[in-house]
């Protein structure tokens, strides 16, 4: 093989590691999260109605390295409560992932359970 060759299997090696290169960081695991005002007194978080599993995502877009805003978790939280049709969320985790090369983003991510604690005293 020419030194040539080499070198152009080298060079497109490094850009398609680059193209699908990202990087995802696991920022912390919470027992409640909400964006709204949740009374829970003498209230059974078990009993209410839930949905498990729920994912909200806030993503922000990346040109030539030049951010376009920062993901924030209060909106994605507010986009898993949005979806699960509840006030608050248990046993949440939170991940910031994040991808480049010329164009990109970044994004903070929420999974849990969506409880639905309105009109409960």
């Amino acid at each position: 093989m020419s030194m040539m060759k080499c070198l152009n299997v080298f060079l497109c090696a490094c850009l398609m590691a680059l193209t699908l290169s990202g990087c995802s960081l696991r920022l912390g695991d919470l027992s409640t999260i909400s964006t709204q005002s949740v009374t829970l007194n003498q209230v059974d978080l078990d009993a209410l109605p839930q949905v498990k599993g729920v994912t909200g995502k806030d993503t922000k877009f990346v040109f030539l390295f030049i951010p376009f805003g920062v993901p924030h978790l209060e909106d994605a939280v507010d986009d898993a409560l949005a979806k699960g049709g509840g006030d608050l969320m248990t046993d949440a985790v939170i991940h910031s992932r994040g991808w480049w090369f010329l164009v990109g983003q970044n994004s903070l991510e929420i999974k849990g359970n969506v409880v639905n604690t309105k009109g409960v005293n």
